[in-house]
């Protein structure tokens, strides 16, 4: 197949490819996201909207309060004195407070005063298509309704209300009610009032003002599952039920709908609330979408259409060009020379090509110059091992004369373990069908019986007929780089203070004790010792002192130790011991030892440091913990209780707060 049709196929498929993933996850991204800011939107807009209308009825509940909580009204319900409605229930009062009606019931439950003043039939907005018969049945149902919801029962309490909206004949209606007592709220309850206005077609509007969606007003369905709505705060829902936002909303390709739904006191469903707002940013996000894949298709086609002329001119017809230059070598009676001399990829491999040309005329002396001048050791051997060639190098690396390799056989020069090693690299290679085999490091006998670490690298040697006749190899000096491996392995381990075992060293070390110790079924313990007001020398003397304290630390509690290679510092002021097949007596006189050590004073250019103490936390295994974060972290708390004391050993207990061990000295010893 030509480059050019080579190159389509692999470009196109992947362009394709690149704008549908583009437009699949803009899609699945972009649009989600979108989808969930409207969604979110639609979610405020319902709890502004529910936050206004608890608010409005929380006012209006207030209001009927401030004629509830009267005396007039409480004198009149007690003598039923007719004045007082005609002088405080008058309409322009009443209607003025937003009241359509407002009833005055007696402790019997007795309908003693009213005011009624609705708005005409057609100027109330029905829901789902029924409307009341009369304002005279309207209002006997709104009684009723009260009654069935427990207007009246106040059961004594001054402060019983009924505040909620109801659905009455068809009719969205507010109903409220509250106790008839005292100004004080004092006086026993001697009736109730029910209060509240009809939705009419003004305040249809003016609740519609008030929000950017679309609303509705319908019947709310019983069977409605409440574990699938969110509940909205109110300070209201006592008195009405409170209200349900649902959970799932109803997507068009243009609109989003949520719901409200209002519960009455007795937790049944009145009224609901359909609240739709458009799916703004979902469209623009879909208009945008579309608009950047046109975009992203015309750009990909024009860079594609200037990518294929480019590398048509710069790179195919060129190729192609010394494609034909290079046929022609082989057949002339004299090496030509490829004509590109362009200053770039292509013209820096037609001079690489030239170059290689001039070597081909010279490599047999080329060859033997490198193999003299190189400086790594280079043998070959036959199959068998035998050393055949060798180059001046090798012999002074192992210090042998280029005349004594030659007598001697890998099994000279290896030990019969690595001997093994590399005859299994050899069939490896060989069933792999590969000519290369991985390099390995060996070390190598001198003639003076020392050994040097060196990197191997073999190949085969295979002849015309594809038959192994044997190896040639690379031998490179590299004790350096074990010693210096050695080296770092060592830095790894150990505190470059104190030279003591670091923190890394002690983890593994204990670990690997833990094992032992299990295995061989003996004890352990741990000592975890903290230097008491350490931090007070670095302050008062300098970190320099400080140093030289940790280190003069470290050789009193080296020479204390019989076993001074289980010392370890983990920072700071912080050392470990640990003490394999020890038990509480032992580790006790031991650290006992350490105190005794460390209570002298310590000397350091004219400044005595006497105030520095030790204190010791013990933890035994199996004792006190069976894994090596458990063994350290009981430790570690008994070292903290002997801090408390200070320059003190605490052995670990975990019924007890602290358990200085016996003898253990105090502050003042």
């Amino acid at each position: 197949m030509p480059l050019r049709r080579r190159l389509f196929w692999l470009f196109t498929p992947l362009l394709a490819l690149t704008l549908l993933s583009v437009y699949g996850l803009a899609e699945r991204i972009l649009l989600a996201r979108f989808d969930q800011q409207d969604q979110q939107a639609l979610e405020r807009e319902a709890r502004q909207l529910h936050h206004h209308l608890d608010s409005e009825i929380s006012g209006y509940l207030n209001m009927l309060r401030s004629y509830a909580w009267w005396d007039e009204s409480y004198r009149f319900v007690q003598s039923e004195n007719s004045n007082f409605i005609q002088h405080q229930l008058h309409s322009d009062v009443l209607i003025g407070l937003s009241f359509h009606f407002m009833f005055f019931f007696d402790e019997q439950g007795q309908l003693i005063g009213e005011f009624w003043a609705p708005p005409a039939l057609d100027q109330l907005v029905s829901i789902d298509h029924e409307a009341p018969r009369s304002l005279a049945s309207l209002r006997q149902a709104i009684l009723q309704r009260s009654q069935e919801l427990g207007a009246l029962q106040h059961h004594g309490d001054p402060l019983h209300a009924l505040a909620q909206l109801s659905l009455v004949q068809g009719v969205a209606s507010l109903l409220l009610s509250s106790p008839i007592s005292t100004s004080q709220r004092d006086a026993k309850p001697a009736g109730s009032i029910v209060a509240g206005h009809l939705l009419d077609v003004g305040r249809l509007q003016q609740l519609q003002a008030r929000s950017q969606a679309q609303l509705q007003l319908r019947a709310a369905t019983q069977g409605t599952a409440e574990q699938t709505w969110q509940t909205l705060p109110s300070g209201l829902a006592k008195h009405n039920g409170g209200a349900l936002l649902s959970d799932h909303w109803h997507p068009t390709e243009a609109l989003q709908r949520s719901e409200l739904l209002f519960r009455n006191s007795r937790g049944e469903h009145e009224l609901s609330l359909q609240i739709t707002l458009p799916r703004l940013l979902y469209q623009e996000g879909h208009l945008a979408i579309r608009f950047f894949l046109v975009a992203a298709v015309l750009v990909t086609l024009s860079a594609t259409v200037l990518l294929y002329l480019g590398l048509e001119y710069w790179v195919l017809r060129r190729v192609q060009r010394m494609h034909e230059e290079i046929a022609v070598i082989g057949h002339a009676p004299v090496l030509s020379r490829l004509q590109d001399q362009g200053h770039d990829e292509l013209g820096a491999l037609a001079g690489e090509l030239n170059q290689m040309l001039d070597r081909l005329q010279q490599s047999e002396v080329r060859d033997q110059a490198i193999l003299d001048s190189i400086q790594d050791g280079y043998f070959e051997i036959d199959t068998q091992g035998q050393l055949l060639k060798v180059n001046r190098a090798l012999g002074d690396l192992l210090g042998y004369s280029q005349a004594q390799l030659l007598g001697l056989s890998l099994r000279d020069l290896l030990s019969a373990e690595q001997v093994e090693r590399a005859q299994a690299q050899f069939l490896q290679a060989l069933e792999e069908g590969t000519t290369l085999i991985s390099p390995f490091t060996a070390p190598f006998r001198r003639a003076d019986g020392s050994q040097a670490h060196c990197e191997i690298r073999f190949s085969l040697i295979i002849d015309n007929q594809g038959q192994l006749t044997g190896y040639h190899g690379i031998l490179r000096d590299v004790s350096e780089q074990m010693a210096y491996q050695q080296q770092l392995r060592d830095l790894a381990y150990r505190d470059p203070l104190t030279e003591l075992g670091n923190r890394k060293a002690f983890a593994e070390q204990l670990q690997q004790a833990l094992e032992q110790a299990q295995q061989q079924g003996h004890g352990l313990a741990l000592l975890y010792v903290d230097l008491d007001r350490f931090k007070e020398v670095n302050d008062r003397f300098g970190h320099d002192t400080g140093d030289a304290l940790l280190l003069a630390i470290a050789e009193r509690m080296r020479n204390t130790l019989r076993q001074p290679e289980h010392l370890y510092r983990l920072g700071g002021d912080e050392f470990t011991l640990l003490m394999p097949d020890g038990d509480a007596l032992a580790a006790d006189k031991l650290a006992q030892r350490l105190i005794q050590a460390l209570s002298q004073p310590f000397e350091f250019k004219g400044v005595r440091i006497d105030f520095v103490t030790p204190s010791v936390g013990i933890a035994l295994y199996p004792e006190h913990a069976s894994s090596a974060s458990a063994l350290i972290s009981a430790a570690d708390q008994a070292m903290y209780l002997a801090k408390q004391v200070r320059n003190s050993v605490v052995l670990y207990r975990p019924t007890e707060a602290t358990t200085p061990l016996p003898g253990a000295l105090s502050p003042e010893e």
